[in-house]
């Protein structure tokens, strides 16, 4: 999808129903030593703002810039410690071992799946979750380009130390999900 096209989403309020920070990040955040985090397509900013309000630096990263002026508009009222960067998650401007944790959530590009893993420093974590193909069988049709097989992500972040996986159909607000979640730390 073009940059145009999440702009028009996130312009219409596509997301406006997300507000509070993903489960898997409010179970796991604690795992994540302290410094740089950079959250990955990090839309609205909602689990950006989660890691601020608990001391940690964020570097928020998306291709829509509707999402980072509403990011932008809601760290104003909090006065949080995010920074905001307009880019390509196919081309990450971040150099290797420069952050303590990496935060995806519902957003899938397998060709930087290595350059994620090599952004973590030693004991940085990598908190992951995005859909399922099984997704198409249960709700409306997405590219499955951007749908994961089953055991797809614990075969791309083998090297990491697994804290947590979980594949699973969950009804989340009378929609049924199917997700893989994924913790882990780099040794």
């Amino acid at each position: 999808m073009e940059a145009a096209d999440w702009d028009k989403r996130y312009r219409e309020g596509f997301y406006d129903g997300a507000i509070e920070a993903n489960p898997l990040l409010q179970r796991f955040w604690h795992t994540i030593p302290k410094g740089h985090v950079l959250d990955i397509a990090m839309g609205n900013g909602r689990n950006a703002r989660y890691l601020a309000e608990r001391g940690y630096a964020v570097w928020g990263f998306d291709r829509s810039s509707e999402a980072l002026k509403i990011a932008r508009e809601t760290m104003i009222e909090k006065d949080q410690n995010i920074s905001l960067i307009l880019g390509d998650a196919g081309n990450l401007p971040f150099k290797a071992g420069s952050v303590s944790g990496v935060m995806i959530f519902y957003f899938l590009l397998r060709n930087i799946m290595e350059d994620i893993v090599d952004l973590l420093n030693s004991g940085g974590v990598l908190i992951y979750e995005t859909f399922l193909k099984r997704q198409n069988a249960i709700d409306r049709h997405r590219n499955p380009n951007f749908l994961l097989e089953d055991g797809e992500l614990l075969f791309y972040f083998r090297n990491l130390e697994l804290l947590f996986y979980e594949e699973a159909i969950s009804d989340i607000e009378g929609k049924k999900r199917a997700m893989a979640k994924f913790v882990g730390r780099k040794r």
